[in-house]
């Protein structure tokens, strides 16, 4: 596909949208400090030709509300094909009657057929406070079938101020800008962005310091002030979208200049394209149509969000962390264990999650203290070799050694190690190295995965270990212990994360004093288990 060159002069200015306005050159930019992006044209028609009539994709019928409702039947959506969607959560709704597809705790498709995959958990309806439209269908998915069906309606990019009713108003359908597409979208699942946005920057004023007198027609129409309000009122994930993938819905603030300041946005498609990236729907520029494009390979996002919390996570749906645990062929722990660390990430490829304490009482597990960022492997997780074998997840990809992935399972706990004195108060084992410390890697060693002390003199009777000296602070997993695999994995801890706080080559990273106070925390009496869930996404 051709590139093209965009002359994109500053969006932010009082009068104008914040979105990028130069007609489309013929021939890509020299490289400069301030170059414009030069996108693909959209995915359907380039330029501005209107999208032919798609063929329906395959799906279940949707009793959608919202606008453009005659383009309504011409809507299929379908579960993301970039990512490995097992295990998922499937809903069973009633209206309308259908599997709702549920990956890293947020609706994505309504789906006609079943995979052994998916855990399914029947429920009557949707919670009113996630579809505020009643049309059974949830607010996250409203929005992905507005913004489709916006795609299909095609308007044409027209800039300027124009003077639009409060509440609910709009610009005429043919014509908008970046900004509307998302407007449209909102308005599909019944919420109205442009009252939520004059509202908020009359409560909180300090929060839009570029806002000098409120304008209920052209506020929640700049990228600017929308920017603030996202930040404030939805959840915000990373924008590269490593540690948690990207999602049909997400809505992504894009930099088309080089520099860091967003001054584009639009919403993740459910299709990707010839880049293998999955597709944005917005309205790019003068002489285009709101279509979806093939952005993400070309244009930096700067931030990502997603609608609301999860209207029904999984923890929720299982009851507590026996429930989780067994859902996954793991569980319940048995009673003699009376702590539980799991730590839980949203699909098998993420590398960024959650670590969360339970204490057992009276058979039940409790909560203890807060959650805590964690990073994973770079690859995500892979079945681990713990305490209920190589076997019990049945899905996902088996752990091996410099695969770049975390193990997922169930394991028990080692020593403690660091660097001088224990840093804790609690009884856990602590053990300080030094330069003769080693954690075994090679797989040919008979030491493969145990704790040895290096020669003095001489070589050591293996090609490759781990100087566990280098670790500031750091707990042993007992992955691939008992018995051990050669080549399942070795030298698995919970340890400090490193400078750039990126994922890791295979254990799991925390913050210093959230590792100083787990390990405070954790008691030889109560067999302290560590289990790491795939699919999980925590209230």
């Amino acid at each position: 596909m051709r590139a093209m060159r965009l002359a994109l002069p500053l969006c932010l200015t009082a009068a104008l949208l914040a979105c990028k306005r130069s007609p489309p050159a013929s021939q890509p930019p020299a490289p400069t400090s301030r170059r414009a992006t030069s996108p693909p044209a959209p995915a359907s028609q380039p330029a501005a030709s209107r999208p032919s009539r798609p063929q329906p994709a395959a799906g279940v019928p949707l009793a959608d509300r919202g606008i453009f409702s005659e383009l309504a039947d011409r809507v299929r959506l379908r579960s993301p094909d970039w990512l490995d969607v097992g295990p998922a959560l499937v809903l069973r709704t009633e209206k309308p009657p259908a599997e709702l597809l549920y990956v890293a705790g947020s609706p994505v498709a309504f789906e006609g057929r079943r995979d052994r995959r998916w855990p399914v958990l029947s429920v009557e309806r949707l919670d009113r406070a996630h579809d505020h439209d009643g049309d059974g269908i949830p607010d996250a998915l409203d929005l992905l079938l507005g913004a489709k069906k916006a795609a299909l309606n095609g308007a044409a990019y027209v800039e300027g101020y124009r003077s639009i009713p409060y509440p609910g108003g709009d610009v005429p359908r043919t014509e908008g800008v970046c900004t509307d597409v998302i407007i449209r979208a909102l308005r599909n699942a019944g919420i109205d962005l442009q009252r939520l946005v004059h509202e908020d920057i009359r409560r909180a004023p300090r929060a839009y310091p570029m806002v000098r007198r409120p304008d209920r027609s052209i506020d929640h129409r700049r990228v600017r002030t929308l920017l603030p309000y996202f930040k404030r009122h939805w959840r915000e994930l990373p924008a590269d979208g490593a540690a948690e993938p990207l999602l049909p819905g997400d809505l992504v603030f894009l930099n088309t200049l080089g520099d860091a300041r967003p001054d584009h946005l639009g919403i993740i498609s459910d299709r990707r394209g010839s880049s293998g990236r999955p597709l944005v729907i917005n309205n790019w520029t003068v002489g285009y149509r709101t279509a979806e494009m093939d952005l993400l390979r070309a244009v930096p996002v700067t931030h990502r969000f997603r609608l609301g919390r999860p209207p029904l996570p999984l923890a929720a749906a299982e009851r507590g962390p026996d429930g989780l645990l067994r859902r996954r062929g793991l569980g319940p722990v048995e009673a003699g264990h009376a702590q539980l660390v799991l730590v839980s990430v949203p699909l098998w490829t993420s590398s960024g999650g959650e670590l969360r304490r339970y204490r057992r009482e009276r058979g039940r597990w409790l909560r203890v203290g807060r959650a805590a960022p964690v990073r994973l492997g770079a690859a995500g997780l892979g079945r681990g070799r713990g305490l209920r074998g190589a076997g019990a997840l049945a899905d996902g990809p088996s752990k091996r050694e410099g695969d770049r992935r975390s193990p997922a399972g169930l394991f028990a706990l080692g020593t403690a190690l660091g660097q001088g004195q224990r840093p804790y108060s609690g009884p856990w084992p602590y053990r300080a190295t030094d330069g003769r410390d080693r954690l075994v890697d090679d797989p040919r060693s008979p030491h493969y995965n145990t704790w040895q002390r290096a020669p003095r003199e001489g070589r050591a009777p293996w090609r490759s270990a781990e100087d566990l000296s280098s670790y500031r602070l750091a707990l042993r997993v007992l992955h691939n212990t008992d018995p051990v695999e050669p080549g399942a994995g070795s030298a698995i801890f919970l340890h400090l994360h490193d400078a750039q706080r990126g994922p890791t080559v295979g254990c799991t990273a925390l913050e210093r004093r959230d590792l100083v106070e787990l390990l405070g925390w954790l008691r030889p009496a109560a067999r302290p288990v560590l289990a790491q869930l795939p699919g999980v996404v925590l209230e």
